[in-house]
């Protein structure tokens, strides 16, 4: 199957508004309360709110197809360190989301989406790049440290007005040239990222 990784353009808002919410059902509505669940999805996950984050400069979204279907995006956001002590004397982008269809799970689309996010902090001059990841997500946690992350603290997350602790993982943008990313990523030379 062809991979190909683009940035969203204002035409695709409404397909990227779908595909988070239905990400980001997949991944944790089996999980939550459905009522604080469902205050999230309505707060954060409709058209209008996606479109004010798509035209505020500091977002970037990519979108991940495969054979032209929509499969997974990733949202970056530059100049974000929340104040952190571990973050504030280097230039950071946060990797805010990353989600990937189930369906499409297993076929390194969410590996192609974080070594498009990194070229792109490498492209824009950003010293470290972090995320924020629920600790109940083992699946993703494995992939961010197969790609150098490591865990340095928590934060809030907000869902619909349930606080929920997630794990803060940051790294270099540019590593040593001693790390090599897990031999698991190898086919990634077959992605196209802006074809």
């Amino acid at each position: 199957m062809a991979l190909t990784i683009k940035l969203v353009e204002a035409h695709d808002i409404e397909l990227l508004t779908q595909l988070g919410r239905a990400t980001f059902i997949e991944s944790y509505a089996h999980l939550d309360d459905p009522v604080y669940f469902q205050k999230h999805l309505d707060r954060n996950h409709t058209v209008e709110v996606i479109e004010k984050e798509f035209y505020s400069e500091r977002n970037h979204f990519f979108i991940a197809r495969m054979n032209n279907q929509a499969v997974g995006f990733c949202k970056l956001v530059s100049d974000e360190n929340e104040q952190h002590p571990d973050l504030k004397d280097a230039r950071c982008i946060e990797l805010e989301r990353m989600y990937v269809l189930k369906k499409f799970q297993g076929l390194h689309v969410g590996h192609a989406l974080l070594g498009e996010s990194l070229n792109f902090a490498s492209q824009n001059d950003f010293d470290t790049i972090w995320l924020g990841v629920s600790q109940e997500n083992g699946r993703a946690i494995k992939i961010y440290e197969q790609w150098g992350f490591v865990y340095f603290d928590t934060h809030l997350f907000d869902l619909g007005g349930c606080m929920q602790t997630d794990l803060m993982m940051k790294r270099p943008v540019v590593l040593p040239r001693s790390f090599s990313p897990s031999k698991d990523i190898g086919d990634l030379l077959d992605v196209h990222p802006q074809d």
